[in-house]
């Protein structure tokens, strides 16, 4: 069996071929270029796309709207006076007087009859000496020491059978106790005619005035 020869030369170098080390160069050259441009405009679309889609993703806010200012009113215009219109003629027709004669009839009233006049009342009479019994018989023991005089005007009231139903004082004398006495003595002492009215006797009434008066 035939032993596999091995060819023990040692290895030649091979000499390189300057042409060909030039075109390896320029090779490489070109690779390197295309590969950085490759490299350099990937990286710019990146970076233009990136760009894009920042732009796209800032939306500016839209300004608030601003309200319109109302335009300006419109001048008032004056308005002019109305045309002058001048009044109607007014013709004012006066009625003819009538001459129909109006019959007035004045309706004459009766007059009413007179009242029928009561007759008349004779005054009440004083009986005979009565006047001057009260200066006589009722002077106050007082008015004598304190030497009081005067005047006292009594309202007399007369019933029908001539006595004295109440006395009063209309007008003092000055002194409480001359009147007291005054009326004291007409209630007490005096009696009168009384008052006639067609023949029948009446109550009356009739003013005195007793006069206190000291004498000696």
């Amino acid at each position: 069996m035939e032993q596999p020869t091995h060819d023990l030369r040692p290895f030649q170098t091979v000499q390189a071929n300057p042409r060909r080390v030039v075109s390896l160069t320029a090779v490489a050259l070109i690779h390197v270029v295309a590969i950085y441009a490759l490299a350099s405009g990937l990286a710019s679309s990146l970076v233009q796309k990136g760009l894009e889609e920042i732009k796209a993703e800032v939306v500016k806010e839209k300004p608030p709207d601003i309200p319109k200012t109302p335009p300006p009113p419109p001048p008032e215009m004056t308005k002019p006076p109305p045309p002058f219109v001048p009044p109607p003629d007014i013709n004012l027709q006066t009625e003819a007087p009538s001459t129909a004669i109006q019959q007035v009839t004045n309706a004459i009233t009766p007059p009413a009859p007179p009242k029928p006049q009561a007759p008349p009342v004779t005054a009440a009479v004083l009986a005979a000496g009565l006047a001057t019994k009260c200066a006589s018989s009722y002077y106050p023991a007082l008015a004598v020491r304190l030497n009081h005089e005067g005047a006292t005007l009594v309202t007399v009231h007369v019933a029908v059978d001539g006595s004295v139903t109440g006395a009063d004082v209309a007008e003092s004398s000055g002194h409480d106790e001359l009147d007291q006495a005054a009326t004291h003595c007409v209630n007490s002492a005096w009696r009168f005619k009384p008052a006639m009215q067609n023949g029948q006797p009446v109550a009356s009434t009739k003013q005195y005035r007793i006069v206190w008066k000291l004498t000696g």
